[in-house]
């Protein structure tokens, strides 16, 4: 057979069918390229929610021990003020105390416990130590014990011991 066109190659796909399987091909690429895009965002996603959980969980840690100091400087605190006033008060009992000592006493030492007063000194007469030291003591302590010892001079060198009862004292 012979034909009088010179035969011309015949194309696999026709320009139509090139233009939509290129359409096609561009679009399965933007499916995939899309579902890379967001695996890849929902594996950092993942990554990152489990740094911020461990974040939160060391934080957690974190504030418990913080509570636990601030309740441990709290109670230091609380300790500290209640030292204070208790100094407080027995600076203010010291100072009364040597207030009451009259001129004519002499204290050697003293030696104050919380429900106890132990005095040392020396006094010219029995008498000056019974009538101006022993009353503001018997007002102030439940029991008062006086003992003295006569000095080579004549004065008298004494111990008194002053109690109070222990739900009476400071605490």
């Amino acid at each position: 057979m012979y034909s009088f066109t010179k035969p011309k190659p015949k194309p696999l796909f026709k320009e139509d069918t090139k233009l939509w399987l290129i359409f096609y091909f561009i679009s399965i690429l933007l499916f995939v390229g899309f579902s890379v895009f967001l695996l890849l965002k929902a594996y950092f996603y993942n990554k990152d929610t489990q740094q911020i959980n461990k974040e939160t969980i060391y934080l957690k840690q974190k504030i418990l021990k913080l509570n636990t100091q601030k309740e441990l400087i709290f109670l230091q605190k609380t300790l500290y003020e209640n030292i204070q006033i208790k100094n407080s008060v027995i600076k203010t009992s010291i100072k009364n105390l040597l207030d009451l000592i009259p001129d004519p006493i002499t204290l050697d030492k003293f030696l104050l416990s919380q429900n106890k007063l132990i005095i040392y000194g020396i006094t010219p007469t029995k008498d000056v130590y019974n009538m101006l030291m022993l009353p503001p003591l018997e007002s102030i302590f439940e029991k008062t014990q006086t003992y003295f010892y006569q000095l080579p001079n004549g004065w008298y060198k004494f111990k008194s011991i002053n109690t109070i009862k222990a739900d009476n004292a400071y605490n």
